[in-house]
This record gives structure tokens, sequence and C-alpha cells, in this order.
């Protein structure tokens, strides 16, 4: 009979785990961490939402966010209009910022998914593995698309009493791209993805050993 063991990240203690056979949310019976979420089909449910996402994404930045006609005068803003005003101003520090925070970051976030899990589900570890995941943990609290979108919002209830804002293709892709980003990230697991990597190289995982009795 085998047994596995996993150790807690926070409080040490060595917990015994349960056969794998349900998702759900494991933790530590001692100070209640979560060690790790067992979620089947993690890795194909990932590369196909980050897949979508990629596709959004390039209609987000390819097609008019908003239309608006104030007054007799209509003009359109795209995804990129709030970074060209910021550095026309010479705000240059807010415009990299927004610019990081909304655009670079979450395309790094979705290219690294594709690159990673894309291999993962036919069976393949991709070269740089480990450093993709790590760089997939480090980036994660720097997309911020929720507080851009958030700021959207505030702005055309605002403009809306001026005249008429119409929402574009891209403003619809681009709330659809943050669903299915915020779904990708609540069932991305690290633990499960270390444990595969670690398997496909012939290795027991770094914290979970297997004991035969």
């Amino acid at each position: 009979m085998e047994r596995r063991y996993l150790c807690c990240p926070e409080c040490d203690e060595i917990s015994r785990l349960p056969s794998l056979r349900r998702p759900g949310r494991y933790r530590c019976p001692n100070c209640g961490h979560t060690l790790f979420r067992h979620q089947p089909g993690m890795v194909e449910k990932i590369y196909a939402l980050n897949l979508a996402a990629l596709f959004l994404f390039i209609v987000t930045v390819s097609f008019p966010f908003l239309s608006f006609q104030i007054m007799g005068m209509s003009s359109e803003a795209t995804f990129t209009t709030a970074f060209v005003n910021l550095y026309r101003e010479q705000d240059y520090l807010l415009a990299v910022a927004l610019l990081t925070t909304t655009l670079v970051v979450p395309a790094i976030r979705i290219l690294l998914y594709i690159l990673l899990y894309g291999p993962l589900y036919h069976g393949i570890v991709p070269p740089f593995a480990a450093p993709m995941l790590k760089t997939l943990e480090a980036v994660a609290p720097w997309g911020m698309l929720d507080v851009f979108l958030l700021g959207i919002l505030v702005s055309i209830v605002k403009l809306v009493k001026m005249g008429e804002i119409i929402p574009g293709t891209s403003l619809w892709a681009f709330a659809a791209m943050i669903v299915i980003l915020a779904y990708a990230q609540s069932i991305f697991d690290p633990h499960e993805t270390w444990e595969r990597i670690d398997r496909a190289h012939g290795r027991e995982p770094d914290l979970i050993r297997s004991v035969e009795r």
C-alpha cells in the first residue's frame, strides 16, 4: 500500500495526503493553510482558457474600445489611447505603470501559460519549465486588468451624462478576457504542475514522498 505525505510550508506539519479522487482544496490539519487544490484536468483547462484569452487579447488591442458622441462631435478610443495620452502629457511614470500592468504583464502571463501548459497537455515538459512557472507566480500580483476595467466603468458613468457612449468590440472582448483569466487563475495550482514536471523528469516531487508498506 502506498502512502503519500506533504510538508506544510507554513508550520512544517507533515500530513498524509488523502486519495485524490474528488476535486477540492486540501488544508493543513494543524494551521489550516491551503496545501494544494486538486483540479482534475487542470492542465487541459488552463491551456484552453489561455488560448481563448490570447484571441480576446488580440481583439482587444485591434478594435475600437469606446465611441464617443458628445455635443455633436464623435471620436473613438482604443485600448492604447490612455497610454498614448499620458505619454503626450509627459506623465511618463504613470504611462509606463499603466502599460506594464494592463498590457505587458497580462500578455506575458498568457504566453507563459500557453508555452508551459501546451507542451504539458501533449505530455512534453518544455525547456525552462521551472523558470517559467516561477515567473508566472512572480508576475501574478502585477496584472491589474480588473482595476483598469473598474476605472473604465467609472469613467463611462460620468461621461454618459454628457453624451452617448457606445461600447466597442474591444471592450466586450476585454471584459470576457478578464473573466477567462480570473477563472484560469482560480484553478491554477503550482503544486500539481511541479509534480507533473518532476515526474516527467523521473524525479520524486520535492515535498511529496511515497512510502511502501
